[in-house]
């Protein structure tokens, strides 16, 4: 279990993408990857299927769900809550 494990999950997507940004140099490539995909797509990462966002990313769906447990998810389901929050967020805002 890493450091940032241990710290658990993200309250929301500001946090995560924070977390993200602190560590996307250090991390390996794949979760590079997937780090870098995830702040470009935000959109993608909410509404995808782990399938299509692995693909997507450039990477097997295991390393997508490697990356959602180092942040201290339980899964990729619970890393796509934070980015559906997020879209939620953002419609209620614009009407």
């Amino acid at each position: 279990m890493t450091d940032e494990t241990r710290r658990g999950p993200p309250a929301g997507f500001e946090e995560l993408r924070q977390r993200i940004l602190d560590q996307r140099t250090r991390m390996p490539n794949g979760s590079g990857k997937v780090a870098a995909y995830s702040l470009d797509n935000p959109y993608e990462v909410a509404l995808g299927t782990a399938a299509s966002i692995a693909a997507s990313a450039g990477v097997q769906a295991s390393t997508l769900v490697r990356f959602a447990k180092h942040f201290g998810f339980e899964g990729v389901t619970k890393l796509q809550s934070v980015y559906r929050e997020r879209l939620r967020d953002r419609n209620i805002s614009c009407d």
